[in-house]
């Protein structure tokens, strides 16, 4: 029963957004504003600024977060424009670490962590208490994206889950589109990674068809911060549109070297889903590698946009 099947998927989906949202969250409201500080604080050159925002990001699981984190920053004159740049770009490939953990078959440790996230919840310290709410997110990621990939794979036989994967696969610019509306939709690019993740695991996507997916997805995520600038100052708006525009580049720079991309994921890993990870890894560090060194000038290109929004 295709109908029961696409539920269970999309009860799946659900259990894997709630507890990414839910990690990332518990993993903000512990070490949010001491984060916030560490931002502020460290972020200096260009360089620095780009560790700063990979770090946060590797830590807090969500380059959305640390964008809007950026914006706010940059609205309250915490930081300035240019080093709110460097942090977004540290995020985007800060954010890759999530695409790497899911690649792993980790789902037998879902029940687990649960286990643990109890215990831990009991537990009298309050440092230990806060450490439960995060593991039980992970926990539920994982359950929610192994119940996704199971249910994925089942529908293989699905004349419109087939036609939906057709049309990703028709044409590069479809593919594109379809991981940039489903991460506006969602709201995450690790969602959509977590997705693709599962349809390459059960060889229902080409692993081309999947790094453009990927790629869409994360020029998708940006509505984030650009929605959450709306009313904010012109250099807050500044700092997001360039999210956008940073995106934007590594997305025309991974399609000028997409064979040579996929070429390079193909013998960086033995599976399709560590070499989706690697590959999403690698072109976000291009574009990294390309605009960090153009930084102060590069942020300069989103002012006529943020004076208008």
């Amino acid at each position: 029963m295709p109908g029961l099947k696409l539920l269970q998927a999309a009860f799946f989906l659900m259990l894997f957004l709630t507890g990414l949202h839910w990690m990332s969250r518990a993993l903000a409201r512990t070490a949010g504003p001491a984060f916030k500080g560490f931002l502020s604080r460290i972020a200096g050159n260009p360089w620095s600024s780009f560790g700063t925002g990979f770090l946060v990001t590797a830590l807090l699981q969500s380059s959305s977060l640390t964008t809007v984190m950026v914006v706010s920053l940059v609205n309250a004159k915490m930081i300035t424009a240019v080093q709110g740049c460097g942090i977004i770009i540290g995020a985007n490939v800060g954010t890759t670490i999530t695409s790497q953990l899911l690649s792993f078959d980790l789902y037998r440790l879902a029940w687990p962590l649960f286990g643990l996230a109890l215990l831990l919840r009991f537990l009298p310290p309050p440092r230990w208490r806060r450490t439960a709410a995060p593991l039980f997110g992970f926990a539920l990621l994982l359950l929610g994206l192994g119940g996704l990939t199971a249910a994925l794979s089942s529908l293989k036989e699905s004349a419109l889950f087939s036609r939906a994967l057709q049309f990703a696969a028709a044409a590069p610019w479809r593919a594109l589109l379809t991981g940039t509306a489903a991460a506006a939709a969602l709201q995450s690019s690790s969602a959509v990674a977590g997705i693709v993740l599962g349809l390459a695991r059960g060889g229902m996507i080409s692993l081309p068809t999947g790094i453009l997916m990927v790629i869409g997805a994360d020029l998708g995520t940006c509505s984030t911060a650009l929605v959450a600038s709306i009313g904010m100052n012109r250099t807050a708006r500044k700092a997001a549109w360039f999210h956008f525009f940073f995106n934007l580049t590594s997305l025309i720079l991974a399609l000028s070297f997409f064979p040579y991309l996929v070429r390079l994921a193909v013998i960086s890993a033995a599976t399709a889903p560590r070499r989706l990870a690697n590959a999403h890894f690698l072109y976000n560090l291009l574009g990294a590698a390309a605009l960090l060194p153009l930084l102060a000038p590069c942020s300069h290109l989103a002012k006529w946009r943020g004076q208008q929004v």
